[in-house]
């Protein structure tokens, strides 16, 4: 199975659409989903810049409950303490039917088995035929959503085409290797010839050397750049495991991965790398990057689409010479080349329905909606006429979308009119990240220059864990993933010499890596077995 699902990535990775399953409009699934009017309760993390606090005031649900009869009363999450405001939620048992979350595919098995999420697999053979219809054609998506107890607790945002599995990803001033005479790097060893050209010759011919070659806005962030050029999957205890064969690995215990760390530690002792990542929250080194970027002194970073490159390019639109765009990952000394910042088909983010709910066919049956043709249409591009036109049957965005009077951002303005494909119970669809992405210079899509160097096959699918499993796991990983990010940070920026590196390793042997591991590769062996 997973052979078969591997393959199907490496074939779709290098498409730049897919076209979705045929579906009827609905699948099958009658409307109205309930004959009279019917309000279920929602509390929604909020996801992405939208600016409101009500899902309703988008078109696309006020079309949806015209068509199914049902109306949603959202509580949307307030500010950052959205974790906070959940896990009161949940403590309190006092639960609205269906529950928007980012994390289920880490929380949903925990509630599950405490009763207060309810089972689905039933109601989804029954009353789902959109969503198991989905299932029958893509079988690998019952392992990344199934529970440790064999349940099925959350349907998740979905993406079955290959650039949208594709998430950061590397980008570059073009413009800068141009005016310098520079070719595209590709070995990590160009890639720090590039560099230092980036601030030794400077680059934005402002006649200081000012420039910060490479801004990274955290330790993962960082890490996603260079380390797959190594073979690794990032750097921390949560995200440093990935597959060899079959075999379950942690990359900091992996001898190899001193290598990484001189190669970073040289990046940042010549000035080539901006410091700033590992002081200060996400947000604050947001700002420093864009900060940069505005300023022409950055020249290399990792980021989305949406909220990076094109947010740039938006600041940056009276600057006709400054070009930016999508870049292939580095290859490393053994030949590596890998991208590793790509989501599984299933992704945390999904819609519960509480044990509680008085109305649990009526859920099954408003969530499997989404994931009809006319529900995909609606969670990815609004409603017709009011936010897109299609146009010889492509649904084709209206210019005030992504080009707002209003001076809103395209993902601020898209928002407006839908959940966004990404941040909802749905299939994300790849004519919306067509229209959302700009025309790229030849060669320079994401489909081309990224997909192709993604390969699930050495990525750490979604595994779940046993209660027994996770009691144990809990406490070590905590303690794990706060020394390796320590050590790594201070083995980067030379504050402890890469000579201590094999008591590292000792060290982390002493803090039970190896019974971490062991799990891991349980968990593993389990997922693919469904």
């Amino acid at each position: 199975m997973f052979k078969k699902f591997t393959t199907i990535l490496t074939v779709v990775a290098l498409l730049t659409l897919v076209t979705l399953p045929a579906l009827a409009d609905t699948g099958g699934l009658a409307l109205p989903i309930s004959e009279k009017p019917l309000t279920l309760k929602m509390w929604a993390q909020r996801l992405g810049s939208y600016r409101g606090n009500d899902y309703n005031d988008k078109v696309s649900f006020q079309e949806m409950q015209k068509r199914t009869n049902v109306k949603i009363d959202f509580e949307i999450s307030t500010g950052t303490g959205y974790e906070e405001q959940f896990n009161l939620m949940m403590a309190s048992r006092d639960l609205p039917d269906l529950i928007l979350y980012s994390a289920w595919d880490k929380q949903a098995a925990n509630y599950g088995h405490q009763g207060a999420l309810l089972p689905l697999e039933d109601l989804i053979a029954e009353h789902a035929p959109n969503f198991s219809r989905i299932l029958a054609e893509y079988p690998e998506l019952r392992g990344q959503i199934t529970a440790a107890d064999g349940h099925i607790y959350y349907l998740p945002n979905l993406a079955l085409e290959g650039q949208l599995l594709v998430q950061m990803y590397p980008q570059i001033r073009f413009d800068w290797l141009e005016k310098l005479g520079l070719e595209e790097p590709e070995t990590t060893e160009e890639w720090y010839q590039v560099l230092k050209a980036f601030k030794e010759q400077d680059a934005n011919g402002n006649g200081l050397k000012d420039e910060v070659p490479y801004v990274p806005i955290n330790i993962s962030n960082l890490m996603m750049m260079f380390a797959p050029a190594w073979g690794f999957n990032y750097q921390g205890a949560q995200t440093g495991f990935f597959i060899d064969n079959g075999v379950v690995k942690y990359s900091p215990y992996e001898d190899r991965y001193v290598e990484l760390l001189e190669y970073l530690n040289r990046l940042y002792a010549e000035g080539l790398m901006d410091p700033t990542y590992a002081s200060g929250d996400y947000s604050t080194n947001y700002a420093n990057l864009t900060e940069k970027v505005t300023n022409d002194i950055a020249g290399v970073w990792v980021g989305w689409a949406g909220s990076f490159m094109n947010t740039f390019r938006s600041l940056k639109a009276d600057d006709p010479d400054f070009r930016i765009g999508p870049i292939s990952p580095p290859k490393g000394p053994y030949g590596d080349q890998w991208h590793i910042s790509a989501r599984w088909q299933s992704s945390g983010i999904g819609i519960a329905i509480a044990s509680t709910t008085k109305h649990p066919v009526e859920a099954i049956k408003w969530l499997d909606y989404q994931y009809s043709e006319e529900g995909i249409l609606l969670n990815n591009f609004g409603v017709e006429g009011v936010s897109y036109d299609m146009v010889d049957g492509y649904p084709t965005y209206k210019p005030h979308v992504f080009n707002n009077p209003d001076g809103l951002s395209p993902e601020e303005s898209l928002l407006q009119y839908v959940p966004g494909g990404g941040s909802w119970a749905t299939v994300s669809d790849g004519r919306y990240l067509a229209q959302y992405n700009p025309p790229e210079p030849a060669g320079y899509t994401v489909a081309e220059r990224v997909a192709p160097y993604v390969d699930m096959s050495r990525m750490l699918p979604p595994v779940q864990f046993t209660q027994e499993e996770q009691r144990v796991l809990t406490p070590i990983m905590m303690d794990l993933t706060t020394f390796v990010e320590e050590n790594v940070n201070n083995f980067i920026l030379g504050r402890k010499p890469l000579s201590e590196f094999p008591k590292f390793q000792q060290d982390l042997k002493k803090m039970q890596v190896e019974k971490v591991i062991s799990i891991y590769q349980d968990a593993y062996d389990r997922f693919m077995s469904y």
